[in-house]
């Protein structure tokens, strides 16, 4: 009987404050608009894709070759004197730190063919960086490592899809924070109204 009356009188207050917890969902959804449209600065990528042989070995010493020493592409790749031979080529108002932040290598498990994807606020300078990251790499790694030849299997396009901030998420997310924090505000509110209650009884 108990849980019945505190269900009823947990749907009562919900009833009582609708407008109370309505406002503050209202308002998280607003605020969270602002920030997504108005404060939040979009960020796209793009993708170019590198494959690499390697001298005078079989295809399975090859493959593995390849995958163990992927991180010293990414150390090659992310060198200063090469992020800035990029910097110097696309006029980029980077840092060598802000450019190799950018940068990304993915592997792809079995191959020898690895990924650069490069994220900016320019879905057409990420692509650019991408390839020029990409041209970079085909050119110098050779004389670096015993490298047969680097093909670029396929060149970054610019994208106009955002990977963030995801718009439709923030807004559920807003309203939703919204809608819970209107639910807390409006039992406080009730707690606040009962104890003014008790004392002004208190008082006859």
């Amino acid at each position: 009987m108990e849980e019945e009356i505190s269900l009823a009188e947990l749907v009562a207050i919900l009833k009582k404050r609708m407008t109370v917890i309505v406002s503050v969902g209202l308002i998280m959804l607003i605020l969270a608009a602002i920030f997504t449209f108005f404060i939040s600065t979009p960020k796209y990528s793009s993708t170019t894709q590198i494959l690499v042989n390697r001298k005078s070995e079989s295809a399975e010493s090859i493959q593995l070759t390849d995958i163990q020493i992927i991180n010293k592409y990414n150390n090659a790749i992310k060198e200063p004197v090469s992020l800035n031979q990029i910097k110097d080529k696309l006029d980029l108002d980077l840092t060598t730190t802000e450019l190799s932040d950018r940068i990304n290598i993915y592997t792809q498990d079995n191959t020898q063919e690895f990924s650069v994807s490069v994220i900016d606020e320019s879905p057409v300078i990420a692509a650019k960086i991408a390839n020029e990251v990409a041209a970079t790499f085909q050119n110098q790694i050779g004389n670096l490592m015993n490298i047969e030849n680097v093909t670029i299997v396929s060149k970054a396009i610019p994208k106009d899809e955002q990977i963030s901030p995801n718009n439709l998420l923030n807004l559920v997310v807003g309203l939703f924070v919204g809608f819970v924090l209107g639910v807390g505000v409006a039992f406080l509110l009730e707690i606040i109204d009962e104890h003014i209650l008790d004392y002004r009884l208190s008082q006859k």
